[in-house]
């Protein structure tokens, strides 16, 4: 309890697998039901000592988790779940605004719903007994906790759902003295899955650029001209975001990747700017609200571009590289590629969603 393409896009909750290792592009739909949220690449197929349902969902945790608080995140997320679902999304009687959705078991536990049993408080009975939305709502609530971090996962995972086990030993608890008792119970659980589910996200291809978005900047290595200079007008902030930019040239593209050995295309940009000393947002759609709105002629190295790419929309883009100068951008690309530059005319080839001046 707690307190208060081989992919296809589909309405939160529902899922499409295309054979084999299946990938899932999951998005929120837009009639009002359950908010816009960033698409998440889901992968399918069996994990040892779970049910297909189980397993899926799974799946889905770590995808929405991973994708936002890293694999540390995805770590606490599948310890909560595990938890207080066993990974099964729950009806409840104690909630009637539950009923009719689709679940996968009852419980009891006052009005709490889902995977996560989150109460009322929450959100609507929609988001809680749906396995993205209710991954979301964990994440919101754990980016929110300061140095959740630097916890302990049990501990992090306490301060967010603030179940029984508080340190206190009473009869609620079974007289554990552990924050968290019952999350660290599942440590071992939590990590084999996690396991099995990230050694096949490196077959995940969502959210990649086009084809036509990859022509190379330069002859030089991976596309950078031989030669490149940062121009001297770039502040020292962005010249330090570029750099560490173009330092990953080569490394592979991984969806959730956030480095040091691997990324997706708002990894590197994100980790980019951290090591800059400045804090955006960790997927496309948070990337597309940092800053401030540029233009073309108005572009500095730095500045992030916003564009459709394979699984998103000149309104909701699924794709983001870094500007670096000189007509080109860097960019993480799809699965199978590496971190490389690229013409800016080709890399917006099929539109631009936005243009975002990072200081």
């Amino acid at each position: 309890m707690s307190l208060p393409r081989a992919a296809a896009v589909v309405a939160a909750g529902g899922a499409v697998v295309l054979g084999g290792l299946g990938v899932v592009t999951v998005a929120a739909t837009q009639s009002g039901a359950l908010p816009t949220r960033p698409p998440v690449c889901v992968s399918s197929g069996a994990v040892s000592g779970l049910s297909p349902a189980q397993a899926q969902n799974a799946r889905t945790i770590v995808a929405a988790a991973q994708q936002r608080a890293g694999r540390a995140g995805a770590y606490i997320a599948l310890m909560v779940a595990l938890a207080e679902s066993d990974l099964r999304i729950l009806s409840n009687p104690n909630d009637p605004a539950g009923a009719g959705i689709p679940s996968q078991g009852v419980g009891y536990d006052h009005d709490s719903l889902g995977l996560f049993q989150q109460r009322p408080g929450w959100g609507s009975a929609a988001k809680r007994m749906d396995a993205t939305e209710s991954t979301h709502l964990f994440v919101d609530a754990l980016l929110q906790l300061d140095g959740w971090q630097s916890m302990t996962p049990w501990y992090a995972a306490q301060m967010v759902q603030r179940s029984a086990f508080t340190g206190r030993p009473s009869g609620a608890n079974g007289g554990s003295a552990v924050v968290g008792g019952n999350y660290q119970r599942q440590t071992r659980r939590a990590s084999s899955i996690l396991a099995a589910i990230a050694g096949d996200t490196a077959t995940l291809d969502c959210g990649g650029a086009p084809a036509g978005a990859l022509t190379p900047g330069g002859a030089g290595t991976h596309g950078l001209p031989a030669g490149f200079a940062i121009a001297s007008t770039a502040t020292l902030s962005a010249r330090a975001a570029v750099t560490f930019a173009l330092a990953q040239l080569g490394k592979p593209y991984l969806w959730g990747g956030n480095g040091p050995g691997a990324f997706d295309c708002s990894g590197l940009t994100q980790q980019a700017w951290r090591r800059a000393g400045v804090s955006i947002g960790r997927v496309v759609s948070q990337q597309l609200r940092d800053g401030a709105a540029t233009t073309e002629s108005g572009l500095q190295p730095g500045d992030l571009v916003m564009i459709p790419g394979s699984a998103g929309t000149l309104a909701s883009p699924g794709h983001v590289g870094m500007y670096i100068g000189h007509g080109l951008v860097v960019n993480a690309p799809r699965t199978g590629d590496v971190v490389r530059v690229v013409s800016y005319e080709s890399f917006v080839s099929e539109g631009v969603s936005g243009l975002r001046h990072i200081s």
